[in-house]
């Protein structure tokens, strides 16, 4: 597919310069919105930093492209928790950012909503490899990538738990303890694993439960451009065009 891309190439990169230089998190936040980022979706700090990067990425690609631009389910989040901040979003970013306002909208689903917004997907993935010269990270842009993140992490962690309870073990020998709390420290960490994994896929489930209710975006103003997203991927995320 030929896409075209609205403004100059030099308005183009003001635009862009304008993007990246965005800050996210204000500095007297107690909890800014990069670590609320990570926290509300089980993230890793340094995935969700770059998951930001990659929002802007698609943000940028909302602007230039009239065909529009459709997120993955990971950009969809960080997308989702800038909406939440009203003043960040709408007069900061849109408005003096973006110099235009992208709106939240649900579409209709259905399996209409979802081939549309596949040939979407593609389009936009073609769209960022000609603009950025690179391809999209499979782990922010590919759905079925990121659906396994929480099973990476979890892994990882686990990985420790045979050296954890090996240097209580060892410590508890020393100090001629027993082997009962061995064994009640190690079910304590298993617990606290199991429970911290459950919470991981919060947003998974919740944007699951959505997965016939996904929306799109649209702008008001001719010189505005018009976006979306799916509540849930599932259903068909949408996008952004002018």
């Amino acid at each position: 597919m030929n896409q075209t891309t609205a403004f100059t190439r030099e308005e183009q990169e003001l635009l862009w310069q304008r993007i990246e230089s965005f800050p996210f998190d204000a500095p007297d936040s107690r909890l800014p919105f990069s670590r609320r980022l990570a926290r509300e979706n089980k993230w890793d700090y340094n995935f969700g930093l770059k998951a930001i990067e990659e929002y802007r990425k698609f943000i940028f690609l909302c602007c230039i492209s009239p065909q529009g631009a459709s997120p993955s389910k990971v950009i969809d989040e960080v997308w989702h928790l800038h909406l939440i901040y009203t003043q960040s979003y709408w007069e900061e970013f849109c408005g003096k950012t973006l110099n235009r306002n992208i709106h939240h909208h649900p579409s209709a689903g259905g399996p209409q909503e979802r081939d549309k917004h596949e040939n979407w997907r593609i389009d936009t993935l073609d769209l960022y490899r000609n603009t950025f010269n690179t391809e999209p990270p499979s782990e922010f842009w590919d759905d079925k990538h990121s659906s396994n993140n929480f099973l990476f992490r979890f892994l990882k962690r686990i990985t420790l738990l045979p050296l954890l309870l090996t240097l209580i073990f060892l410590t508890s020998c020393n100090e001629k303890s027993g082997v009962i709390p061995i064994v009640i420290i190690g079910f304590i960490i298993v617990i606290s694993l199991v429970i911290g994994g459950s919470g991981v896929n919060k947003t998974g489930e919740k944007r699951k439960n959505n997965e016939n209710d996904s929306g799109s975006c649209g702008s008001g103003g001719g010189s505005s451009c018009s976006s979306g997203c799916g509540g849930g991927c599932g259903g068909g995320c949408g996008g952004c065009g002018s």
